[in-house]
């Protein structure tokens, strides 16, 4: 797709036009905020849009000897467009859409909210210490032929949007075009490498490796890893009622000790090792061998807010030497 140039000016109009429309992830808002309004509504992570982290599937009520059961209806309005990061555009594309709008079992209220919302993606100018985002095929200029891609340059928005969703006039400059291709292309160059293409094959042969228990002895088992992951997507359904109620979903997470607890007090994952093993084993090796993405886009985030400092792209790197021995 060929590129346009669209003024900051330009965007942030048309920004403010569409503000009821219009809602950005923390971590855009706090990149960008010098270029975009400052008063579009901000959600912590992007899936959390469509995941809601709490909210009510169904109510039922035992009407005589009847069960009466009353599906949610969303009669809110919803977003038309979300801004985010590259990494965090993937996440959604490839593992929360993957795992919600399948075309035999969809998740009913992530398809619904879900399918009238455009990404618009905005490129990194800068990396962070905490990215790692090259290593899953991610990178600071990842865009999608579904999605609108801008990325600031020199004074404007580089701008692609083959589809014409934003109402923006673009203006062509193919010598500054070819620049902004040159420049990523360069960019990517003096990236680290992706995983080797047969990694989760290798790491899924290495399940009961030793190696394991000392990868996650210093990790707390907190949770706070997959609350803000944007590509965690564990959950759980509740009652809270009885001959009246409502069946709850609520994010759930691999880390805590109850999560896979049976009610016959059965554990299969008793210890930290197990849980940090289930972790890591289902981003970069479970969830790219059914969907050949990993499961992790290398956003770092984990890294930023762990309270121990527990690192995965440590823990990855540490097991590609192991499993290349």
């Amino acid at each position: 797709m060929k590129g346009k140039f669209v003024t900051h000016e330009q965007v942030f109009t048309w920004m403010e036009r569409e503000r009821g429309l219009v809602v950005i992830t923390e971590r855009a808002q706090k990149k960008y905020h010098h270029l975009l309004p400052s008063h579009l509504i901000t959600v912590k992570t992007a899936k959390e849009l469509f995941f809601s982290p709490w909210e009510a599937v169904y109510r039922y009520t035992l009407q005589g000897k009847t069960w009466v059961i009353e599906e949610k209806v969303e009669h809110s309005s919803f977003p038309s467009f979300l801004v985010l990061l590259p990494c965090e555009a993937k996440a959604i594309l490839e593992v929360t859409d993957v795992n919600f709008m399948t075309e035999d079992t969809p998740d009913l209220g992530y398809a619904r909210r879900r399918r009238g919302v455009t990404l618009i993606i905005v490129g990194c100018e800068r990396i962070e210490q905490t990215c790692f985002c090259s290593l899953v095929g991610c990178s600071p200029f990842w865009r999608h032929r579904e999605s609108v891609f801008l990325f600031p340059w020199k004074g404007h928005f580089y701008l692609e949007d083959g589809e014409e969703k934003l109402s923006l006039s673009p203006f062509e400059d193919p010598q500054k075009a070819q620049a902004v291709e040159t420049f990523f292309a360069e960019t990517i160059c003096t990236l680290p490498l992706p995983l080797p293409a047969n990694f989760p094959e290798k790491l899924y042969a290495h399940f009961d490796d030793p190696l394991w228990q000392k990868m996650a002895w210093h990790c707390v088992n907190c949770g706070a890893c997959t609350y803000l992951c944007p590509t965690c997507y564990c959950f759980d359904l509740s009652v809270d009622g009885k001959l009246r109620g409502l069946t709850l979903h609520t994010w759930d997470s691999c880390m805590f000790p109850k999560f896979t607890l049976h009610a016959s007090s059965h554990n299969p994952r008793p210890t930290g090792k197990e849980r940090v093993r289930q972790r890591v084993m289902h981003k970069f090796s479970y969830f790219p061998l059914r969907n050949k993405y990993y499961g992790c886009v290398g956003c770092g985030v984990c890294r930023e807010i762990c309270p121990v400092n527990w690192d995965i792209k440590e823990v990855v790197e540490g097991m590609v030497r192991q499993v290349e021995r």
